[in-house]
């Protein structure tokens, strides 16, 4: 897969902070649905039905308007042989200058382990050098756990839609 040149810059510098991350592919589907059916609690405040071999695919293959395979990386963080985390990052959208989290989610056992505020920093380190000038992202108001972690690491809730009739805070950090 062919990145664009700032996709390529940013998968480079997290890629060198976390040697065991790499992009997904089909052939890894069924390592991320099996994290994604541990994960319960999300499962319960983020889905509207449980989480599917295909919903997988579909969060593989997934875009924002304006966006194209080129400015998506999806990632998983592998540890030992099995996959810790999986990170889904669209650059510019909704803007030129943002980098959006579509999706940041532990395996279980990760979770307050502080791999994920290690993901992140990493990942704003990466950032603020392949020139974006922001992250963005949507949290459910109902993942308080979520919301917490996003707040902590300096996000501020930018506005909020419905979504399937679930409250979505939009979420900004200025880098």
């Amino acid at each position: 897969m062919e990145h664009s040149p700032r996709a390529q810059e940013l998968l480079t510098a997290l890629c060198a902070a976390f040697p065991g991350l790499r992009p997904l592919e089909e052939g890894d589907l069924p390592l991320v649905f099996a994290l994604y059916q541990r994960n319960t609690f999300y499962n319960s405040v983020a889905l509207e039905a449980p989480p599917t071999l295909e919903s997988c695919r579909e969060d593989l293959a997934a875009l924002p308007p304006g966006r194209d395979r080129r400015h998506k990386l999806f990632l998983g963080l592998f540890q030992g042989e099995g996959l810790a985390a999986v990170l889904d990052l669209v650059e510019g959208y909704p803007g030129e200058g943002t980098l959006y989290i579509g999706l940041l989610e532990l395996e279980v056992q990760f979770h307050r382990q502080g791999l994920g505020t290690r993901l992140l920093r990493a990942l704003k380190t990466a950032a603020q050098k392949a020139g974006f000038s922001s992250l963005r992202l949507g949290c459910y108001e109902r993942n308080a756990p979520g919301l917490a972690f996003w707040n902590a690491m300096g996000f501020e809730k930018e506005g909020e839609v419905l979504r399937e009739g679930r409250a979505l805070y939009k979420m900004r950090l200025s880098l």
